[in-house]
C-alpha cells in the first residue's frame, strides 16, 4: 500500500513521469482539489509602514474607557 500511494503521490506531481495515465492522474486530483495552482508570490509589508501603523492603533481612546463612559 505505501508503495502505491508514494507512486500516486509521484504521478501526481512529477512533470518527467508524463503520459497518458500520469496525465489522467492529474486531472482527476486537479479535478478532486488535491492539486492546486500556486498563487502569486506574497511580499512582508514594508518594516516602517508597519511601525507606523503600531504607532496609529496605540493612540485613541481605550475600549474599556469607552464603555466606562457609556455606563456612566
Amino acid at each position: 500500500m505505501n508503495d502505491y500511494l508514494t507512486r500516486l503521490a509521484e504521478a501526481a506531481v512529477d512533470p518527467e513521469l508524463a503520459g497518458d495515465e500520469a496525465q489522467r492522474l492529474r486531472e482527476r486530483l486537479t479535478q478532486a482539489g488535491l492539486i492546486v495552482a500556486p498563487g502569486p508570490a506574497r511580499r512582508r509589508p514594508d518594516q516602517k509602514a508597519v511601525a507606523l501603523a503600531r504607532r496609529r492603533a496605540g493612540g485613541g481612546t481605550s475600549l474599556s474607557e469607552l464603555v466606562k463612559q457609556g455606563r456612566g
